[in-house]
């Protein structure tokens, strides 16, 4: 980002970090299966790269489990995955049969995203950024 950013400019971006709730096999999930690379899910290692990168952090939101409220209040995405979820456990086996182990447990960690967050496992948070 630092990189083509112009001097002063300015970014937003949005990342996720695992809190004291993610249990260590949760965390493994994501990490062998979306491709999650574990030190991103570090707040602290993230920042102290933003600052390396000569990034300033002006505004950090803790978005926390709010939007994930407020999002299942409307449309209810975590229990719709949950309900995915349910499913795919129930068919596990002819899953694997008919794609393989990989894309099951692909389908598996991606269904468990949101939930995470919903559950504060996983905290969504926004950083507003200049170049310094």
């Amino acid at each position: 980002m630092a990189r083509v950013l112009r001097p002063e400019g300015y970014v937003v971006i949005y990342t996720v970090f695992a809190t004291d709730r993610l249990e260590p096999k949760e965390a493994a999930l994501m990490e062998r299966n979306l491709t999650v690379v574990p030190a991103n899910l570090v707040e602290q290692t993230v920042e102290d790269a933003l600052a390396r990168a000569r990034l300033t952090v002006i505004r950090k939101d803790v978005i926390g489990t709010e939007w994930r409220e407020y999002a299942e209040e409307r449309s209810q995405p975590v229990s719709r995955d949950l309900l995915r979820l349910a499913r795919l456990r129930r068919q596990r086996k002819r899953i694997i049969e008919r794609a393989d182990q990989d894309i099951y447990d692909h389908v598996q960690a991606n269904l468990h995203w949101l939930v995470y967050q919903f559950l504060g496992k996983l905290q969504p948070t926004m950083y507003l950024l200049r170049r310094r």
